[in-house]
């Protein structure tokens, strides 16, 4: 009888690259999402003067009043790489619960970037007659924050299903 390959083969590559995508996910949650366009209107011209302003990631407003999207998103991407760290260091015996955990964050995180990427005209709270949000333009921190977080979350999906489903 051959002896059967270890159940949790497939750790280092996946967690890795889990590891490495939401190392790049924090930068570009830290980094500009948004580029926009300003004109200052006055009383006696049309357009005064043209200026832009860059929107960072943890000022980009959301949902919630307190915290913006780049916070909530800053946050939950973090915490899913100290878990993946742990599961680095100190792997369980079982992990169900800890990879569906990051499974979830990165999910939650995943689905909040693209739809900011999706339509990056609410992203800066301004007065519509100060910024035009049509002219409005996804910077490369958002560009990158999605870039790196969906090879995250199909490989933490993986992990999960090669350790706890299989």
């Amino acid at each position: 009888m051959e002896a059967s390959a270890p159940r949790l083969a497939a750790l280092p590559v996946a967690m890795l690259v889990c590891c490495v995508c939401t190392a790049l996910a924090i930068v570009g949650a830290l980094g500009p999402w948004a580029r926009v366009p300003t004109y200052e209107a006055g009383y006696d011209n049309a357009a005064a003067g043209e200026g832009v302003f860059w929107v960072m990631g943890p000022e980009a407003p959301g949902m919630v009043p307190i915290f913006g999207d780049g916070t909530v998103i800053l946050v939950m991407v973090s915490l899913s790489a100290l878990l993946i760290l742990w599961r680095l260091i100190w792997p369980p015996k079982s992990s169900g619960f800890l990879l569906s955990s990051v499974l979830c964050l990165l999910l939650l995180s995943a689905v909040i970037a693209t739809v900011n990427w999706a339509y990056p005209g609410y992203i800066p709270q301004a007065d519509s007659r100060t910024y035009f949000r049509s002219s409005v333009e996804v910077s490369w921190g958002l560009v990158l924050l999605c870039i790196a977080i969906w090879p995250a979350v199909f490989a933490a999906a993986y992990q999960l299903w090669s350790d706890e489903l299989r």
